[in-house]
């Protein structure tokens, strides 16, 4: 039986690429169906997966099979996505081509790319948030390649990777050391396989952790009593739409489901990194930001969020100042 396919994120930006494959660490048993079942390419003898095929130890990516460079030999599969290394440090590129050797052409989006982490046997998605929407037909012999880069100079210092945006993978900031996956997905026009098919690479970051510092757009830091309030500038004022809010974290013994956070995702809001990264540095239990926002809701957020980082919980709401 089909699984459905999981609602991709709101389109963000139109310059960069972007896309998403949201997924976890949980898979599905492995297609039963045998060898000779395969559905084999015209005039070749090249195969794919089976419907259902959902290897272990890597991401879910919701799709109906899934082609794992690490599984496949890829001179014996349709198409893959080769990585040209198993690892890269810092600032050195690594890129995934995608290469269709079947009869048919292959749909899919450049822009929807996807990078996971895994942190105690857990995939996190982590990269980008968000897409653009434009289809390529990637057609029978041709192949589509994506730099990958990490570039976390001044990271520690206060610079943001970017915030509510999107992300290029080349360069991409923000990335601690560790195992990561690659991936993306698309359709068949006819021929090799009906469905989505995805497909995935790992590899390895030989980094250091990156540590959890506000960003430079802290202007502020005071206590009220027992609450530390701390001012930002990264929206002017005079902004179109801005107006002041007030975005508050609080420590909490709540055993409540949540958001789970690594170093990663938590880097990517902005304004979450700076609530975190006071709390912790001054020991703090409530925390106010006060900054201009244009979002509507302000921050985007109209409810109490919760999240999950490092063995704390954080409830997470926000308001509008009234500046009369």
């Amino acid at each position: 039986m089909r699984r459905p396919r999981r609602s991709l994120l709101a389109a963000i930006g139109s310059m960069a690429l972007a896309g998403c494959l949201a997924g976890d660490d949980e898979s599905l048993a492995n297609d039963s169906r045998p060898d000779d079942d395969l559905t084999p390419l015209p005039d070749d003898d090249r195969t794919l997966p089976p419907p259902g095929t959902d290897p272990d130890g890597y991401p879910d990516y919701d799709v109906d099979r899934l082609v794992a460079f690490d599984e496949i030999d890829p001179a014996e599969t349709a198409i893959c996505l080769e990585p040209s290394a198993a690892s890269i440090t810092e600032s050195e590129r690594l890129t995934f081509t995608l290469s269709n050797e079947s009869d048919s052409g292959f749909t899919h989006n450049p822009y929807r790319w996807s990078l996971h982490k895994r942190v105690d046997g857990r995939w996190y998605y982590v990269a980008p948030r968000g897409i653009n929407e434009p289809a390529h037909t990637l057609e029978p012999g041709d192949s589509f390649a994506w730099d990958l880069t990490v570039d976390n100079d001044g990271i520690e210092d206060g610079r943001s990777t970017g915030g509510h945006g999107v992300a290029e993978p080349d360069p991409i900031a923000g990335l601690g050391g560790g195992e990561y996956a690659f991936g993306t997905d698309g359709d068949f026009d006819d021929g090799p396989a009906e469905g989505s098919v995805g497909f995935c690479a790992r590899f390895e970051l030989e980094a250091d952790s990156l540590s959890l510092t506000t960003t430079d757009a802290i202007t502020s830091i005071e206590w009220e009593d027992d609450l530390l309030v701390a001012s930002s500038d990264r929206v002017a004022p005079e902004g179109d739409d801005a107006r002041l809010g007030a975005y508050e974290l609080v420590r909490t013994n709540d055993d409540v489901a949540g958001t789970e956070l690594i170093g990663e995702t938590l880097l990517r809001n902005d304004q979450l990194r700076d609530a975190v990264a006071l709390a912790r540095e001054y020991d703090a239990d409530r925390v106010r930001l006060e900054e201009y926002d244009a979002w509507t809701p302000i921050f985007g957020i109209d409810d109490t969020r919760y999240y999950h980082y490092d063995g704390e919980t954080y409830a997470v709401s926000t308001r509008v100042l009234d500046t009369d």
